[in-house]
């Protein structure tokens, strides 16, 4: 179990996985997670939350310290062990959402995931609509890297997919200049 200031990041209980469950059929937050319909999730997903979290690097659940409430996951997946490279996801409660809960996560899984877990690299995507994880992403070190013009349907439009990435140099660098 890891703490930060204000949060843990533990690992996946089996009580978690309704809490995912319900986390991944919020309309508001299926929508910033996921490029497939949006549409109710039902009791067969658990399957698939189930085989995310084996087939993870890093499946973590983020609460928080003073009160124990779930906040939400953060995990590494896609891991390309030649290339030292994983893709990041994170989704929290939207209760949550605006309280600097995302950044203290990513600051944190990020420094583990370069001194730690060996990355070199750590990749992840988000929709261009989704203009607060963009900040956050980039708060913490992450460049965009491109765009996937008119990539996902959402909401009656077309919407880019936007890929970023932190390198281990980039990551060293921010670290001796703060």
């Amino acid at each position: 179990m890891f703490e930060t200031n204000n949060l843990r990041i533990r690992a996946v209980h089996n009580t978690d996985i309704i809490k995912l469950h319900d986390l991944w059929n919020d309309l508001r937050v299926q929508k910033t997670l996921s490029p497939l319909h949006v549409i109710p999730l039902g009791i067969k997903f658990e399957d698939t939350l189930r085989s995310w979290i084996s087939e993870s690097l890093l499946y973590c659940i983020v609460e928080t310290k003073a009160e124990s409430e779930w906040v939400g996951f953060v995990n590494f997946f896609n891991a390309d062990k030649k290339n030292r490279d994983a893709t990041l996801a994170i989704g929290l409660c939207p209760e949550f959402w605006g309280r600097g809960y995302a950044t203290e996560v990513l600051s944190f899984i990020v420094d583990y995931a370069f001194r730690e877990l060996a990355l070199h690299r750590i990749t992840l995507n988000t929709f261009r609509s989704n203009v607060a994880a963009i900040k956050v992403y980039r708060k913490v070190g992450f460049v965009r890297e491109g765009v996937q013009r008119k990539a996902n349907w959402m909401e009656g439009r077309w919407q880019d997919v936007i890929w970023m990435a932190i390198l281990k140099e980039e990551w060293e660098a921010k670290q001796t200049s703060t």
